[in-house]
């Protein structure tokens, strides 16, 4: 679901400054999940953590957290609302070739940093009490492609344009990165509600 409002520049910069600078994505962006495609992807989850090493590299906190607060008042939730517990706030760098898989996310924690808060249940998919849904933004556009596609239907989204998933209902992926600049993407994981999810109609197939 796409917001069709474009941020202001300046709200992202100072995150693409910092992942940008030299050695910051080799040092930091060490998780190198499973997608599709031949090409690299980097990705760094758990932000909200606050990692230390972030801290000591002076990740800029306060504008990521800021950017995560205008994008859930666009879609009119509390700043408050439940944060992800798998992977939570990430940063994903995705080089030309990328094509990321088509997936669900879990609904509830099943692979967390936090072991004492895991549940062993059979279907993490199943909809219980809340639904995961992420916000996302491209902070970097690809040249071509890298668009996102939610329940089979391609989204031609703007640079710095906020849009949302159902992670946790839709299967969801993304097209395949064109061209020579890096596609990086901010993605915040929040806990909906059941009952504000139904009220909106985004818990429906």
């Amino acid at each position: 679901m796409r917001s069709r409002k474009i941020l202001d520049k300046k709200y992202t910069q100072p995150i693409l400054d910092w992942l940008l600078a030299p050695n910051n994505l080799d040092m930091y962006l060490t998780i190198k999940p499973y997608h599709s495609g031949k090409s690299r992807v980097r990705a760094l989850s758990n932000i909200d953590l606050h990692p230390k090493n972030l801290v000591e590299a002076n990740f800029p906190f306060k504008e990521y957290f800021h950017l995560r607060d205008m994008i859930l008042q666009l879609y009119d939730l509390p700043l408050d609302t439940p944060i992800d517990d798998n992977y939570g706030f990430m940063i994903g760098v995705m080089e030309e070739g990328h094509i990321t898989h088509n997936h669900k996310d879990p609904n509830i924690n099943t692979l967390g940093p936090d072991v004492s808060k895991r549940y062993d249940v059979i279907n993490p998919y199943i909809i219980t009490d809340k639904l995961h849904c992420r916000f996302n933004v491209l902070i970097q556009s690809s040249k071509e492609g890298g668009n996102p596609i939610i329940d089979g239907n391609e989204i031609d989204i703007e640079e710095n344009e906020p849009w949302m998933v159902q992670a946790g209902l839709y299967y969801h992926g993304s097209s395949m990165v064109g061209g020579d600049r890096l596609r990086i993407l901010c993605s915040f994981g929040h806990y909906i509600p059941l009952e504000t999810a139904e009220e909106r109609g985004w818990s429906v197939l």
